[in-house]
């Protein structure tokens, strides 16, 4: 008796918790409308297509979508919707080129959401060609020209440039080369003779020893510069780290030069090629704690007896703190920022 009596309690048990997992995981209500956001497709330079996939497509009304450009989707730039449940895309279009942009995707009842998706990340496309510069001593200078395509007309260009002894250069895919990209900017990226896929040098020491060599290689990438069509006339940027800093420097003195950023500079051969030139229009970055041993330099002095050198407008942030140096520093968002922000003044797009 006691058993019969067990089984007719737990009866009405089981067949309770098997109709609750009935069509669904365990512990998932199978009436709740589902959602898995899927990786966008079709991106160019100017949008993209957001896919999805629905289980249990009713329970809601329609499909939002929220594009924001910051990770906290602080602002929406872009809320699109669709009215159509059985849709599982959505195009996304008029767009900035190499731009990263944050969304979500909600399942809305009479405007409310029942669902809300993770925020997720896409990037728009830019143009990215390989380049060669020959410089005048015949040396080939391996290089890659960012761009926006879907962007007409001339438009100012910006030469970046690297460490010594890098092997790979830092500037290629930088986000601050992205912001600039993505402002209208032409940027070159190339390899220093002796550095990446460029010529080799017998000694790479020969460029610290003789830094002629390294100014044949500027001429080259501000010859390319001024001779290509999407390259407006007389208006490019310097930037560099380090070696690139000094270099950034020393075409300040070109009549096409408008500004010079320079990360981590050193004195030495800023004025080999203008031996007379007074510097202006130049921002300057050092982190506070960037001294080297061996060999002995001190880059915040070496950067703030550049600095205390150079004329209106000029500008100068030292990072207190850290030791890193050149593009190192450049893992700050609001230095990447500021730069572009220099750049957009000093170098505008009309």
């Amino acid at each position: 008796m006691k058993k019969l009596f067990f089984w007719v309690l737990l009866i009405p048990f089981m067949l309770h918790t098997s109709c609750e997992n009935t069509g669904g995981p365990e512990g998932v209500d199978p009436l709740t409308p589902s959602l898995k956001v899927l990786a966008p497709t079709q991106v160019t330079e100017t949008g993209f297509q957001l896919n999805w996939s629905l289980s249990t497509p009713f329970g809601f009304q329609t499909i939002a979508v929220d594009l924001s450009k910051d990770k906290e989707m602080g602002q929406i730039i872009k809320h699109l919707e669709t009215g159509d449940i059985s849709q599982e895309y959505l195009q996304v279009t008029d767009l900035q080129g190499a731009t990263p942009y944050f969304y979500r995707i909600s399942l809305l009842e009479n405007g409310s959401p029942v669902f809300t998706s993770e925020i997720k990340k896409v990037e728009t496309y830019y143009r990215m060609d390989p380049v060669d510069l020959t410089t005048e001593d015949s040396f080939t200078l391996s290089g890659k020209l960012a761009y926006l395509e879907s962007m007409s007309g001339s438009r100012p260009g910006i030469i970046m440039m690297h460490e010594f002894g890098v092997w790979v250069n830092p500037w290629i895919g930088s986000e601050l080369m992205k912001q600039l990209v993505a402002e209208g900017y032409v940027c070159l990226t190339f390899f220093f003779r002796g550095h990446g896929s460029s010529s080799p040098v017998d000694d790479l020491m020969d460029l610290i020893n003789d830094k002629s060599l390294l100014t044949k290689d500027l001429q080259a990438a501000i010859d390319f510069m001024n001779a290509h069509e999407l390259v407006a006339s007389g208006k490019l940027g310097l930037v560099g780290g380090s070696m690139g800093g000094s270099l950034a420097l020393a075409g300040n003195g070109y009549e096409e030069v408008q500004t010079s950023v320079a990360l981590s500079p050193a004195q030495d051969g800023v004025f080999l090629i203008f031996p007379e030139m007074t510097l202006t229009s130049a921002y300057y970055l050092v982190g506070e704690l960037d001294i080297h041993e061996d060999p002995a330099v001190d880059f915040p002095a070496e950067t703030q007896a550049l600095y205390d050198l150079t004329d209106d407008p000029r500008k100068m942030d030292i990072i207190p703190g850290t030791a890193e140096h050149g593009s190192e520093l450049l893992s700050r968002d609001s230095l990447n920022a500021s730069i572009r922000d220099w750049i957009l003044e000093r170098v505008p797009q009309n």
